[in-house]
C-alpha cells in the first residue's frame, strides 16, 4: 500500500521514558522520537503524503504549536503534562480544543490507543474495497481497543478500588 492518504502518530519523547509504544503499533502508524529536531524534519517530511498526522508532545517543547498555522497543517497537537499547573498553563495558552488536546502524562498510554483505533478505522473505511488491507486494519483496530479497554479498566480499579461490573 502506498503511503498517500494515511494517518500517522508521531511521539516527541525527549526524555526517553516511553519506548514501550514502539513495540505496540506498526512503524507505518506510528513513530517515536527523542530528538526534536529529527522529529520535527520527519513531520514535516510526511505532510505531503499523510491525511492527518496526531503530534504528541511534552509540554516542556509546546512552542511546536505556535509554528502549527505555516508549517503543520493537518495536524492535531496532543500534549502531555506531568502535573495539574502545566496542564493549567497549557489549556491557557493554547485553548483550541480543535487542534491541541491536552492531559496528564498518565493518559498517554490511553490517548495513542484512542487516536490509533480512529486511524485504523479511517483506513478501514477508505480501504473498504481492498477486503485484505480493511480486514488487516480492522483487526488492528480490535486488538489496540482490547488494549484500551484493558488500560480504562486498570486505571478504574486504581480510582475506585473495585473491579468494574461486565454485566
Amino acid at each position: 500500500m502506498a503511503a498517500v492518504n494515511t494517518n500517522i502518530l508521531v511521539l516527541l519523547d525527549p526524555t526517553d521514558q516511553h519506548q514501550r509504544f514502539e513495540q505496540l503499533y506498526d512503524r507505518q502508524l506510528f513513530s517515536r522520537f527523542t530528538d526534536k529536531d529529527r522529529c520535527i524534519l520527519h513531520v514535516m517530511s510526511s505532510l505531503q503524503h499523510v491525511r492527518f498526522i496526531g503530534f504528541f508532545i511534552p509540554h516542556t517543547e509546546h512552542t511546536i504549536v505556535n509554528a502549527r498555522i505555516t508549517l503543520f497543517k493537518n495536524t492535531i497537537f496532543y500534549i502531555y503534562c506531568t502535573n495539574a499547573a502545566n496542564i493549567r498553563e497549557m489549556r491557557r495558552r493554547y485553548n483550541y480544543p480543535m487542534f491541541v488536546k491536552i492531559f496528564d502524562v498518565q493518559w498517554l498510554a490511553i490517548y495513542l490507543k484512542h487516536v490509533a483505533i480512529g486511524h485504523l478505522f479511517e483506513h478501514a473505511q477508505r480501504a473498504q474495497y481492498d477486503l485484505d488491507e480493511c480486514d488487516l486494519a480492522l483487526q488492528q483496530a480490535a486488538e489496540i481497543a482490547n488494549g484500551l479497554a484493558d488500560e480504562l479498566t486498570a486505571h478504574m480499579i486504581v480510582k475506585t478500588g473495585t473491579q468494574p461490573d461486565d454485566s
